[in-house]
């Protein structure tokens, strides 16, 4: 999950991002007067992100366009709310101090919504994540559940809650003489190497990430059992901005029933990773 993969553009200080052709829309009437005045006189949202973090914000190597499910949703909110999309690219741990200082809107940015940050910020829970086991299609016939990873070999990102998740799956699941055999090496594509060498017959991910890999290279890798840990990221807003927290909630529901929602989604191979209800503070633990 986010908060466990290193930063490739983190930066020191927010870096805004201006995002070209992209002008100010009409939008949804009755949907803006319920923006706090300062936002509709502004006329644009602040979304800050932390990049990279595919699929869900990044831009390609030498480009300095953002894509992703986030900044594609970010955009659609600020366009039915007939404002512009600004972002600013600052590191993870200067996501929260962004927001609770009024310096931007918003936290977009594959965000968990925890009950510890609740007291600090508001969350709109937006999109389903979790902890996934994968493994490339040459072993589907051997490994289908995850108690068929017992005695088997699993790379895990280094130093990541994964590491701890994929042992304590597999002292519950496997006799003790044939537990999961956790390598922890730092990246996917080293993960991949280790499954297609052999060393390694599976490794864990995150669902999007997973998503979006089996996406790339269709008919190439494959989910083992079910979704772990299942959380959800939240659009993230300041206690004191509940009117703007409750214009965006109304926004994102009227997103999904004309199927925006969806499309975006779609969009990115995400469809199993959305959501029922927009909640508001849904996290319990």
């Amino acid at each position: 999950m986010k908060t466990i993969l290193p930063m490739m553009l983190g930066l020191a200080s927010a870096t805004f991002i201006s995002l070209a052709g992209i002008a100010q829309a009409a939008g949804d009437e009755k949907l803006a007067a319920a923006l706090p005045e300062a936002v509709r006189t502004a006329g644009k949202l602040n979304f800050t992100i932390s990049l990279a973090y595919p699929p869900m914000e990044y831009n390609d190597a030498g480009s300095t366009e953002l894509k992703g499910f986030d900044i594609d949703l970010a955009k659609a909110i600020a366009e039915r709310l007939g404002l512009t999309a600004e972002f600013q690219n600052v590191e993870f741990p200067q996501l929260i101090p962004q927001v609770v200082t009024g310096r931007s809107d918003m936290i977009i940015t594959a965000f968990s919504d925890k009950v510890e940050r609740q007291t600090q910020l508001d969350f709109i829970d937006y999109f389903k994540t979790g902890n996934v086991f994968y493994s490339s299609t040459d072993h589907q016939a051997e490994i289908k559940t995850e108690a068929d990873l017992c005695g088997k070999t699993v790379a895990v990102a280094t130093g990541t809650s994964w590491v701890t998740w994929a042992e304590e799956l597999g002292k519950s699941i496997c006799p003790a003489d044939k537990l999961i055999t956790v390598i922890q090496i730092p990246t996917q594509a080293e993960h991949i190497m280790q499954i297609r060498q052999g060393r390694a017959q599976a490794s864990v991910i995150g669902l999007e990430g997973l998503l979006d890999l089996m996406k790339q290279e269709p008919g190439k890798f494959y989910q083992i059992g079910a979704v772990g840990e299942v959380n959800h990221y939240g659009i993230a807003f300041a206690k004191a901005n509940g009117q703007l927290r409750d214009a965006v909630h109304a926004t994102l529901e009227a997103l999904k029933a004309d199927g925006t929602y969806a499309q975006i989604l779609d969009r990115y191979g995400l469809k199993e990773a959305g959501v029922e209800e927009f909640k508001i503070n849904g996290a319990t633990k």
